[in-house]
C-alpha cells in the first residue's frame, strides 16, 4: 500500500466509525494484506484522531487466548487503540443504540506507569514487569460491526482497532506483584447468569506476556507503551453478546469487580 494509500482507508474508517451502526468493509484496493499494513492504517486512524484532539487511553490486545483464537477463527493476537472517551469507570453504563452486535469480555488490565523504550532482542514479561504501576478487572465491550468479519484478513481487523468500542476498568490494586497473575480466577455473569470463567493464563500463559508481546509489536511500528496508558491483556472468558437492560459483571480473583450495565 502506498501512504495515500493508507491515508484513505484511514479516514474512511474514522468516518464509518464516527457515523455509528455497521462499518463496511473497505474497497478491495485499499484492503490491508499483510499486518504491518493493517498496523499502518491504525497507526494513521490514531494520528488523524489525534489531530482533531482525540486522546488516546491505551491499548487492548485481543485474540490472546485458545478460546478466542477458536471464536474468531485466527491464530495471532491483535492490538487496536483505546480512545480516552472510550475508557469509563466501574460502575458504568452505555446505551445499546447504535452499537452493532456488542460482545462483553472478561479482562485483565494493567496501567503502565512509566514509558517502555524498546529493548535489543525483545521483551518478555521479566522486562515489561517494572513498568507496569497497577492491576485490574475490565470489562471489554467490542463491537462485531463489520458484517463480512468472518470473511476479513487478520490486518482489516487491525486497521479497525480489531473491534474496540470502549473499556471499563475497576479498582486499580497497586500491590499485584504479590498475585500470581496467571493463577487468578475471571468469570462473567450476565443479568444474574454465570456465563463463564477462565483464568489469567488464558492470555498467552501470563497476562504480562500479553503487554511484552504489545511493547514489541509497538517498536516495530517505531513507537512505545507510555506512561499512564492502560493495557487490556485479553479476553479471559469467551466473549458473551449483550444487548439492551443486560447487567454484566466481571469479576477477577484478588483484582475486584467491574460493572456494565445496557441501557
Amino acid at each position: 500500500m502506498t501512504p495515500d494509500d493508507v491515508k484513505k482507508a484511514a479516514a474512511m474508517l474514522v468516518r464509518a466509525r464516527d457515523a455509528g451502526g455497521e462499518v463496511p468493509r473497505l474497497p478491495a484496493d485499499l484492503r490491508p494484506v499483510t499486518m504491518q499494513e493493517g498496523y499502518a492504517i491504525q497507526d494513521e486512524v490514531i494520528r488523524q484522531r489525534a489531530a482533531s484532539g482525540m486522546e488516546q487511553a491505551g491499548w487492548k490486545v485481543g485474540c490472546t487466548s485458545k478460546v478466542m483464537q477458536e471464536m474468531l477463527g485466527l491464530d495471532v493476537p491483535g492490538g487496536g487503540a483505546v480512545l480516552a472517551a472510550n475508557h469509563l469507570i466501574t460502575p458504568a453504563r452505555q446505551a445499546a443504540s447504535g452499537l452493532t452486535n456488542p460482545v462483553a469480555e472478561c479482562e485483565i488490565a494493567v496501567r503502565i506507569g512509566q514509558d517502555l523504550e524498546p529493548r535489543e532482542g525483545g521483551h518478555d514479561r521479566t522486562t515489561v514487569a517494572h513498568c507496569v504501576e497497577s492491576c485490574m478487572a475490565a470489562i471489554e465491550l467490542a463491537e462485531l460491526r463489520h458484517p463480512e468479519h468472518a470473511d476479513m484478513a487478520p490486518a482489516e481487523k487491525v486497521a479497525d482497532d480489531f473491534f474496540q468500542r470502549l473499556i471499563v476498568t475497576g479498582k486499580e490494586v497497586t500491590e499485584w506483584q504479590a498475585l500470581d497473575l496467571a493463577a487468578l480466577r475471571a468469570t462473567t455473569t450476565v443479568s444474574g447468569v454465570a456465563r463463564g470463567e477462565g483464568y489469567g493464563e488464558a492470555s498467552l500463559g501470563h497476562p504480562l506476556n500479553t503487554v511484552a508481546w504489545l511493547a514489541n509489536c509497538l517498536a516495530e511500528r517505531g513507537t512505545r507503551l507510555l506512561a499512564g496508558h492502560v493495557v487490556l491483556t485479553g479476553s479471559l472468558v469467551e466473549a458473551v453478546l449483550v444487548e439492551e437492560g443486560d447487567d454484566i459483571l466481571c469479576a477477577v480473583e484478588d483484582l475486584g469487580e467491574v460493572r456494565l450495565t445496557m441501557v
